[in-house]
């Protein structure tokens, strides 16, 4: 037997057999504290009470009376916050489904298994993970900043590019970073551009903001050059932007002043962006590709009409939304949509992006998946200008020892 768990654990499953059977294994896993219920009703009652208590969690889907997708509604009001496993006998999609609500109710899923699973595959899916309470942090609403505020902001350089690193999968080499934007306030810290993007399209201030961010992105790319680093810098543009007639000229003049040639530059937009006047649209986006600047669809697969959009605009990348890729390599939905998301875009000659590489797993899956660039928190989060240049020194000393440079 292994060394006891100290967490508590709560099994749900109305068949009483497997019910036992679990139990057991559990205890021949190592949990020691293990509290069983036939009925998921009674088990809310018993968290309601005290949902601190336990650590760990094992829900049977299919139940009678509360089934366990109406069951994780409720324990969202209990504030449980420990650990979750997944069980069922039903097809592998539906399991997959009730982890992804799961995990949108910011609920902490541990794994999932199909009934009737070993002991070996329950191990699998405990072994190495954090079991017990976890902090979340509290769900706030953005600040509704200002006008004055944000055009103080501007004005006074408080608002400032992040940097995140692409990383090349074939070779584990930087071909280049994504401009961020990040607010300095003088009172709230970093905040992230989810805190004030929001404020700044209501109050007309986008192209403000879109003009800062190439200037800034342009600089560093001239100034990283002389610096001996030859890197693409990456901005995004909202749906105003694209929509303006002039920006393909306005991009250039910055680009002249930089003195930046704009096959350095990529603009990355989402579908849902193209879709208010998607004549002017498609014109300022043609113009931006006459002039090289590089054009990267966002967030694919999670918009409107993407195959339209594929076939319409001329883009060079396709950046798959982090939602397909963290934990791609055990889901197979997720497997299945970048597999054919990545040979869609070898046949249309697109370079294809993995945003949100956040662990080994899915380095290695969107690696030999075909994927061309990973992007995410596995490599780096982002980061000032200043410090590139040391974490890419670093980067670079590390990644023959993480086998970065195997094909």
């Amino acid at each position: 037997m292994k060394s006891p768990h100290v967490v508590k654990v709560m099994v749900i499953d109305d068949d009483v057999f497997a019910l036992k059977l679990l139990t057991r294994q559990l205890e021949q896993l190592g949990f020691a504290d293990i509290v069983s219920f036939g009925r998921a009703d009674e088990a809310l009652a018993l968290l309601k009470q005290d949902s601190r208590a336990f650590g760990l969690i094992v829900l049977d889907l299919k139940m009678p009376e509360m089934d366990g997708i109406e069951f994780l509604r409720h324990l969202i009001c209990t504030g449980y916050n420990s650990a979750l496993l997944l069980i069922s006998g039903a097809e592998a999609r539906i399991l997959q489904s009730a982890h992804r609500l799961a995990a949108m109710q910011g609920l902490h899923v541990v794994g999932t298994l199909h009934k009737p699973a070993s002991i070996k595959q329950l191990n699998e899916q405990l072994e190495g993970k954090l079991l017990g309470p976890t902090w979340r942090p509290p769900q706030m609403r953005a600040p509704n900043f200002a006008a004055t505020d944000l055009r103080e902001a501007l004005a006074e350089g408080e608002i400032v590019s992040y940097y995140q690193p692409k990383v090349d999968l074939a070779t584990g080499t930087i071909v280049g970073v994504e401009a961020l934007a990040r607010w300095q306030h003088p009172h709230g810290g970093i905040l992230p551009a989810s805190q004030f993007i929001g404020a700044i399209e209501a109050h007309g201030q986008v192209g403000e903001l879109t003009a800062l961010m190439l200037e800034d992105a342009l600089r560093q790319a001239r100034d990283w050059c002389e610096g001996g680093l030859d890197l693409a810098v990456s901005v995004n543009l909202s749906a105003a932007n694209v929509c303006a007639l002039d920006l393909p000229d306005v991009i250039e003049s910055i680009a002249q002043r930089a003195g930046v040639p704009l096959s350095r530059l990529a603009l990355e937009l989402t579908e849902s962006q193209l879709m208010g006047k998607p004549a002017q649209s498609l014109e300022v986006l043609t113009r931006l590709r006459l002039k090289g600047i590089t054009l990267s669809i966002d967030d694919f697969g999670t918009g409107h009409s993407s195959l339209a959009k594929l076939r319409d605009i001329p883009f060079d990348e396709l950046k798959l939304h982090g939602s397909f890729v963290r934990g791609a390599a055990g889901d197979s939905a997720s497997r299945t949509i970048i597999e054919a998301t990545a040979g869609m875009a070898r046949e249309l000659g697109l370079r294809t992006v993995a945003e949100s590489v956040e662990d080994r797993a899915d380095w290695e899956y969107v690696k030999a998946s075909g994927i061309d660039v990973a992007q995410g928190y596995y490599i780096s989060r982002p980061m000032p200008a200043q410090e590139l240049a040391t974490w890419i020194a670093g980067w670079q000393s590390q990644r023959a020892t993480m086998g970065m440079l195997q094909t």
